[in-house]
C-alpha cells in the first residue's frame, strides 16, 4: 500500500517538528517519519509511553524544545510514522518522490510532492586502543540511555574528548545519581579560551548558549568531579571489559568510558540522491548544500537541521521553519512575498546561531587531538578491519577502493562510523568518500523479496 502526501519529512527532531507545524498551519498534508517510536530526536529522546520519568528534561536549557515537542505531539492532523527507517528515496519522472520505509513489520512505500530531510547527526566515532571493549560508549549514546531510560551506564565513568558537551553529560550523570571519575579534555584549557576570545565577538548575541556549560562545570565542582585539560585519552585498558582510561598523567580507574569528539551529519539519503555536498566541519562528515529556502540541488528535495551541518537544536528549529515556509510557497499554499515576510526573523536567528556554531567548532576542533592508533586497533568495527590491514593499501587509492580491498565500510553501519577515520588516513581532500547506495539502513533480504 502506498500513501501520498504533499510533504514527507524524514526526522522527528526539532527541525522536522518545526517544519511540520509550519506546513500543517498552512493546510498541507504532511507526514513525519522517524526511526524512534516517539518524536523528539536525539536531543529530546523520549522514554516509552508506559515509562514515566519525573522531571523529564525540565532544565530550562530545553524549555523551547520541549514546548515545540508538546505542540507537535498535540497536532493530530500531522501524520506520524514512528519506528520506521527510510531506506530508499528516489525522484520519479513526474517529479514526485517515492520513499521506501522499513520496520519490523516489513516494507511500505510513501509518495510525496516534496521531501524534507531532517535526519540529524550522530557522534563521531573515534578509534583508539581498547575502544571495542564492553563499557565504551559514544557520549551521545550515554546521554540517550539517561534521557530515555534513566539508565546510568556504569559505576565509575570517564568522559573524554574535545567537545564541551561532555561537561553537560557528566553533570546530567551525577545529577541522576551516577559517578563520574573524571572529564578529560584533550586540548589545553588555554587553547579553548583563545578560540573563544578570538571568535567570541562574532557570536556575542548567542553567548548565552554557553551558560549550560558554565552551570555544568559548577555542578561537577560541587560533586568533586575532576575536569582535566591537556589530558588526551590514549588507550582504554581492560581484558573482558573497561577497567581504566589511560592519559599522559596516568590511569583513571573506571568501568565505562564515553567518547565525545564532536558530531557528523546523517548524510546517506541526500548523497544517495546525488545532492551537492560539502565537507561538514572539523569533525568530518558531509553536509548538504542548500539555497536560502533550504532547498538542495535536487528540485523539490529540502534539507534542514544537522543535515546541513552541525549547529545545534535551536538552529535546527529555525532552519525547519525556513524550510517549511519555502516548501509551502513552492506548493502555492502561501505567496512568495508572504513567506519571505514571515520567515525573516527565523533567518536572522538562524544566521546568529550559525555564528555560535562556528565558534564551538573551533573550540572543540578534534583534528590535532585524535588518539594514535596501533596496528591492531580496529578502524572498522563491523567487519573487524584493523589499521594493519588498511595501511598497506592507502597509497593513491580512494575510499571506495580501500573498501573493496579490505571490506572497511561494508558492515551493518554501512560506513557511517568508519568513513571519517578512513578519510583522515587517506588524507586526500578531493576524495568524496563511500558511494551511498540503497538501502540506507540494514534490511532483511526477505523483506526485499516480497
Amino acid at each position: 500500500m502506498t500513501n501520498h502526501y504533499d510533504v514527507a519529512i524524514i526526522g522527528g527532531g526539532p527541525a522536522g517538528q518545526a517544519a511540520a507545524l509550519t506546513l500543517d498551519d498552512l493546510k498541507l498534508k504532511t507526514v513525519v517519519i522517524d526511526e524512534q517510536p516517539r518524536a523528539g530526536g536525539q536531543i529530546l529522546r523520549q522514554p516509552p509511553r508506559s515509562f514515566q520519568i519525573p522531571a523529564w528534561m525540565e532544565d530550562r536549557t530545553y524549555a523551547p524544545l520541549v514546548k515545540l515537542l508538546r505542540r507537535f505531539e498535540a497536532q493530530t492532523s500531522i501524520n506520524w510514522i514512528g519506528s520506521h527507517s527510510v531506506i530508499g528515496l528516489r525522484r520519479r519522472p513526474d517529479g514526485l518522490f517515492t520513499l521506501t520505509l522499513c520496520s519490523p513489520d516489513g516494507l511500505r512505500l510513501v509518495t510525496a510532492a516534496r521531501v524534507l530531510i531532517a535526519a540529524g547527526c550522530q557522534d563521531l566515532a573515534v578509534p583508539l586502543p581498547g575502544w571495542t571493549l564492553p563499557g565504551v560508549y559514544s557520549a551521545g549514546g550515554m546521554q540517550a540511555l539517561l534521557k530515555a531510560q534513566r539508565i546510568v551506564p556504569g559505576g565509575h565513568i570517564v568522559l573524554a574528548g574535545t567537545h564541551p558537551l561532555q561537561l553537560l553529560i557528566a553533570a546530567q550523570i551525577v545529577e541522576a545519581g551516577g559517578s563520574v571519575a573524571a572529564v578529560l579534555f584533550s586540548q589545553p584549557r588555554g587553547t579553548m579560551l583563545k578560540a573563544g576570545i578570538r571568535n567570541g565577538l562574532r557570536a556575542l548575541d548567542q553567548l548565552s548558549a554557553a551558560f549550560p556549560a558554565i552551570r555544568a562545570l559548577a555542578t561537577l565542582r560541587r560533586h568533586g568531579v575532576k575536569v582535566l585539560y591537556n589530558a588526551p585519552i590514549q588507550a582504554i585498558c581492560g581484558t573482558d571489559r573497561v577497567a581504566a582510561a589511560q592519559h599522559p598523567g596516568g590511569e583513571i580507574v573506571c568501568d565505562a568510558v564515553g567518547l565525545c569528539y564532536g558530531f557528523v551529519s546523517q548524510s546517506s539519503l541526500p548523497r544517495m540522491m546525488s545532492a551537492k555536498m560539502r565537507k561538514a566541519g572539523p569533525a568530518g562528515g558531509w553536509a548538504t548544500l542548500c539555497d536560502e529556502w533550504m532547498q538542495s540541488s535536487i528540485p523539490g528535495l529540502y534539507v534542514a537541521g544537522e543535515t546541513t551541518g552541525i549547529a545545534g537544536a535551536n538552529a535546527a528549529m529555525a532552519s525547519g521553519k525556513i524550510a517549511g515556509f519555502g516548501i509551502a510557497a513552492e506548493l502555492g499554499a502561501i505567496s512568495q512575498d508572504e513567506a519571505a515576510r514571515r520567515v525573516s526573523r527565523h533567518r536572522a536567528n538562524h544566521r546568529s546561531l550559525l555564528r555560535f556554531a562556528r565558534l564551538l567548532d573551533e573550540i572543540a576542533d578534534p583534528r590535532p587531538f585524535f588518539p594514535a592508533l596501533r596496528d591492531d586497533t580496529l578502524v572498522c568495527r563491523c567487519e573487524e578491519v584493523a589499521l594493519a590491514q588498511i595501511d598497506p593499501v592507502l597509497d593513491g587509492r580512494s575510499a571506495n577502493a580501500v573498501k573493496l580491498v579490505t571490506r572497511c565500510g561494508m558492515g551493518l553501519c554501512q560506513g557511517r562510523n568508519c568513513e571519517p577515520t578512513l578519510l583522515r588516513l587517506l588524507d586526500n581532500p578531493d576524495d568524496p568518500g563511500f558511494t551511498a547506495r540503497f538501502p540506507a539502513r540494514p534490511v532483511a533480504i526477505g523483506d526485499l523479496a516480497t
